[in-house]
């Protein structure tokens, strides 16, 4: 038991849960917290942005590449509502954020007096985009409410948790107790279960295996990888679970056109970690056919497709299980490469057509290293990277914002992923729409020297919206104009070097230098108007459109 502030109490038991990076905003309700953060400079690093959304979002830029808890900081009130953006995108793909907020004088909250950020149920207004949320009353509760919300975020399905001190409390000295951290096992499935499902994959003519961002989540690439090759099962992955197999391998496929070929031909599906919502205008599975879903998620399991063989339990323990069940009743499994390299081969050829988002894309993959980065957007060549155009190689190196579809995500999530892997090129490609929603994270980006590259395609509007505007509503076009800067010179006014490539040749070479400096740049590509473009790839999906995102 020691005498400290509760600021002090919060910034140790973060600590001590190995929180190293905490990316935040000061205000008037945390400065106990920011001046024990001051005192603990050296073991954890705090990085400040220009807005709250950016924190949260960085925190889950981190949080996915690193596998590890990404944490943010800042005021109740509008702070957290700022970075509720970030936090909806984060609980959509699954990602172990925490998000530390202050409150308003313990004795008031409830009252209605009208101080400063106050809100009402700032607990249950949050709780919508959290796993867990909680709220410590005096500095002796802070050890275990911090303790709570690392187990949390640390089994079981990875979701953001929230947790909130009043700003007296924080200032209040107490006789704390720190607790030290706890190591957790792996939920494990039903053996029995595991067996069924092992046999009925043993004895399947033609296998196809799901993987989901919950492959990711529990590190069970090479489990998923090992399984695939005693099952010789093509892998399907999930636009979060891409690079679980890398897209070089004959089994790995993404994508609606993959999925149209793969799933009617398969007499027995195991999905892993993932929701199971098919793409528009994917093919549906023949009667018949064996469902198997494993999932850490018990809710997750039957909700979109009732499973013959329902499984609650860890990926990577799950898929470690059966890897070493299924060759007790495996059937003797020829080659399938060339079946599956023709199907790659085809699928590649029809994605090259639709230019020149494949042009732009295949140019960045040409220069980006394999354990790059890649963080899409809500923008065409994001939506042609995300369809399976963009190939992935390494796990935890491509990003998307899953089925919240939140534009102006990217950039700042590729900033907290370099944050989070110093070592390893990172590229954010954007919009300018969405690009806008964070340009004032180039302050950020340069103030602590983050290499990020930040690609732009600019067309000076929503392209989207437009083009559908344009498309379907009798060119009615409102509100998807946009009046932009010389993107070059605002980089450049922040500190930020900046270039400009007018075609995919161009922004190869560019983009190779920018990486080979190992310093923030920015590349403007300006673009036509969408609706000029050859082909569109897809439109912006509609809201009654799932996408297979988990």
């Amino acid at each position: 038991m020691t005498r400290m502030t509760g600021g002090q109490a919060l910034v140790q038991s973060l600590k001590l849960e190995g929180i190293d990076t905490i990316f935040g905003l000061p205000g008037i309700q945390m400065d106990f917290a920011f001046d024990a953060l001051w005192d603990e400079r050296d073991s954890i690093r705090v990085l400040h942005t220009r807005h709250e959304q950016a924190c949260s979002y960085m925190a889950d830029g981190f949080a996915r590449t690193t596998g590890r808890i990404g944490t943010f900081i800042v005021v109740p009130g509008p702070g957290l509502l700022n970075a509720s953006a970030g936090l909806s995108t984060a609980y959509a793909c699954s990602s172990p954020v925490l998000a530390v907020a202050g409150q308003i004088q313990s004795d008031l909250i409830g009252r209605g007096r009208g101080v400063l950020h106050e809100i009402n149920n700032q607990l249950e207004t949050i709780s919508s985009v959290c796993k867990q949320v909680e709220r410590a009353m005096t500095p002796e509760e802070i050890p275990g409410m911090v303790h709570r919300a690392a187990r949390a975020l640390l089994t079981g399905r990875p979701r953001p948790v929230e947790i909130e001190v009043p700003p007296d409390v924080l200032e209040r000295v107490g006789d704390v107790t720190l607790l030290e951290p706890e190591s957790f096992s792996r939920a494990s499935a039903d053996p029995d279960l595991l067996e069924r499902a092992a046999e009925v994959l043993g004895r399947a003519e033609r296998p196809l295996i799901i993987a989901g961002g919950g492959v990711q989540s529990s590190a069970a690439w090479a489990e998923l990888r090992a399984l695939a090759e005693i099952l010789e099962a093509p892998v399907l992955m999930s636009a979060n679970g891409r690079g679980a197999l890398s897209d070089r391998d004959h089994r790995a496929f993404s994508g609606v056109a993959a999925t149209g070929a793969l799933l009617p031909q398969a007499d027995v599906v195991l999905a892993v970690g993932t929701r199971y919502v098919l793409p528009p205008r994917s093919a549906a599975a023949p009667e018949g056919q064996t469902f198997i879903q494993l999932d850490i998620d018990e809710h997750e399991v039957g909700r979109n497709r009732a499973p013959d063989i329902g499984i609650v339990g860890d990926a990577k323990h799950g898929l470690g299980e059966l890897a070493a069940r299924v060759p007790r009743h495996n059937r003797a499994r020829p080659s399938r490469a060339g079946e599956l390299r023709a199907l790659q081969q085809a699928i590649a050829v029809e994605m090259a057509r639709l230019s020149p988002q494949a042009d732009y894309a295949l140019a960045i993959r040409d220069v980006l290293p394999d354990d790059g980065v890649l963080v899409s957007e809500s923008t065409q060549v994001g939506y042609w990277s995300q369809g399976g155009g963009f190939p992935v190689y390494e796990p935890r190196s491509f990003l998307t914002s899953g089925y919240q579809g939140t534009l102006g995500y990217g950039f700042a999530t590729a900033l907290g992923a370099q944050v989070g892997n110093p070592d390893r090129k990172v590229v954010s490609i954007n919009g300018d729409g969405g690009f806008f929603y964070n340009v004032q994270e180039l302050s950020t980006m340069a103030r602590h020297e983050i290499p990020l590259v930040a690609i732009v395609f600019n067309d000076n509007a929503f392209g989207n919206v437009r083009r559908i505007q344009q498309v379907r509503f009798n060119d009615h076009t409102i509100g998807s104009d946009l009046l932009n800067p010389d993107l070059v010179k605002l980089a450049e006014l922040f500190g930020v070097a900046a270039s400009r490539a007018t075609n995919p040749g161009e922004l190869r070479s560019t983009l190779d230098r920018a990486l080979a400096s190992n310093a923030p740049h920015l590349i403007e590509v300006p673009m036509p108007a969408t609706l000029d473009l050859p082909q569109q790839f897809p439109m912006e999906p509609l809201p009654s459109r799932p996408t297979l995102d988990r």
